[in-house]
């Protein structure tokens, strides 16, 4: 059995040939330029059918046309004179038909037209007149040839015999398929299966071209080419499966080696024997989601010609994959000032996009290096407690299959709180011998009773060391005696303490008389 495949010009039989403008009579090349363009239009119109009638358009001269003649082409030889139209009959089928125009211009240059090539196309064959593609509509058939052996083997000679068409003066050429793909450089009569071919199918594409139009084109029936008897690939050493063997690293393997030993490796990784999608590559990547199951792999040894043959490496346990990295150190937003809320920024760390979506965190705020008891969310607000010191979390990031990442933040440092001191004099003149009486106020925004020392200068001469109570509200009355007659330029320096930062009152002054 044969089947039939129509290429563009499957209907054609004959060469078309080009319309155009031709010298008539033998003259100089200037001759010829006056031919050149000096027609429009023209064509030869009709569907080419037996019975129905072709029309000549004949074109348009722009010179002086002293006169012309109508001619008709079949397969470019004359058969008919005069007429602009003809109808094609039994005996044009499977010829080309054109018409010719020849003229005379300006008295002495011969010129021709000749129009398109329409090509006859005989009657629609019995039982479907209307469908162009039925194989009684083809002019040219294959009638006999092309035999084919019953069967073949590798390296086992396939010769086809000699087509013979319907038509004489057809030209033919071949194209060997395997699976029906061509076959490179197949394009002779015979051909030789190789290892390549065993266990696929061989079929011939053979193509009858008349006057170098392709007619028609048939496909052989195809030929199962038998794996070689007894052939297999065959292993000479194992399969196994090296690497540290945790989540998040590569299995690499050792092996196989094949005979022949030129057979390729073709590899699929197994989870608990079931095929990973997309794992069949020579290593592999452990993933989260291989933690707790067996993983192996499948190797395929293959050649053409020969039978493939699969063996399987021993499974290994994947281990737990070591502690994950930052990619982006974790940080403290915020400030540090009592009843300010401080955020604590995870940042990035490897294996995010592995499956399972980005870590998970945990959260332990630290003042001084020491956690805060029940100071485990993600933020944190500041407390008196906190004053003078620094504050830091430490996060923690897991994910399944891998180690915990810890790290702890940069420290935020929380500052003391501001004080404001002030000095006034009970009198601002005293006599000599008389004590002069200066008092201080110590104000802490949050602190109703603030402590520390305090110093009293006149000048740059320390006076007396004093220091606030608790439970005096920050207030304070300091005693001077034994100051000499004159001026004095009393200041009251406040040291601070571990809570409160320091302060200076403003200079107050003081009068001694003699």
């Amino acid at each position: 059995m044969l089947r039939f495949s129509r290429a563009l010009g499957a209907l054609l039989v004959s060469v078309l040939i080009a319309t155009g403008l031709a010298v008539g009579l033998a003259g100089p090349s200037s001759a010829r330029a006056l031919c050149d363009g000096r027609s429009t239009g023209g064509s030869l119109d009709g569907t080419g059918s037996v019975g129905d009638l072709l029309s000549a358009d004949l074109p348009t001269w722009d010179l002086g046309l002293v006169s012309s003649s109508v001619s008709w082409l079949r397969n470019g030889t004359t058969f008919r004179s005069g007429g602009t139209s003809y109808t094609p009959v039994d005996s044009d089928a499977g010829q080309v038909i054109q018409v010719q125009q020849a003229v005379t211009l300006l008295g002495a240059i011969g010129c021709t037209w000749t129009s398109n090539a329409v090509p006859v196309i005989g009657p629609a064959g019995p039982g479907d007149p209307g469908d162009p593609g039925d194989p009684g509509d083809t002019i040219l058939t294959l009638v006999g040839g092309l035999g084919l052996p019953a069967s073949a083997e590798v390296g086992q000679l396939i010769a086809l015999t000699d087509p013979v068409w319907s038509l004489p003066g057809v030209t033919t050429s071949y194209q060997w398929l395997r699976d029906g793909a061509p076959i490179p450089g197949a394009t002779g009569q015979t051909y030789v299966p190789g290892l390549e071919d065993a266990g696929h199918a061989i079929s011939a594409q053979v193509t009858g071209a008349l006057l170098g139009v392709p007619g028609l084109t048939v496909v052989t029936d195809a030929l199962n080419i038998p794996l070689a008897t007894g052939t297999q690939v065959s292993p000479t050493g194992d399969v196994t499966i090296g690497g540290a063997r945790k989540v998040g690293t590569t299995l690499t393997l050792s092996g196989p080696t094949w005979d022949p030993s030129d057979a390729t490796s073709k590899y699929q990784w197994l989870r608990d024997d079931a095929p990973i999608a997309g794992a069949t590559a020579a290593t592999y990547a452990l993933a989260a989601a291989d933690f707790g199951h067996a993983v192996s792999v499948t190797v395929t040894g293959h050649k053409d010609g020969f039978t493939d043959n699969t063996i399987t490496s021993d499974p290994v346990q994947p281990l737990i994959g070591d502690a994950i990295q930052f990619v982006m150190k974790p940080r403290v937003t915020g400030t540090g000032a009592v009843g300010k809320l401080l955020t604590a920024d995870p940042g990035q760390w490897t294996g995010g996009t592995e499956g399972s979506g980005p870590p998970s965190y945990t959260y332990q705020w630290l003042r001084a290096g020491t956690a805060i008891s029940g100071a485990v969310a993600q933020t944190y607000q500041v407390d008196k407690a906190d004053v003078g010191k620094d504050l830091t979390v430490l996060v923690t990031a897991t994910r399944p299959a891998y180690k915990a990442g810890k790290f702890t933040t940069a420290p935020v440092h929380v500052a003391k709180l501001a004080s404001r001191l002030s000095a006034s004099l009970a009198r601002k003149t005293v006599d000599k011998g008389k004590a002069a009486v200066l008092k201080l106020v110590l104000k802490v925004p949050g602190m109703g009773s603030p402590t520390g020392g305090v110093k009293v200068y006149d000048g740059r001469k320390l006076l007396k060391k004093a220091a606030f109570a608790k439970g005096r509200h920050g207030r304070l009355v300091v005693k001077l005696t034994g100051l000499k007659p004159g001026a004095h330029k009393l200041k009251a320096v406040y040291a601070g303490s571990a809570t409160v930062a320091g302060a200076a009152s403003k200079v107050v002054k003081l009068t001694v008389r003699r």
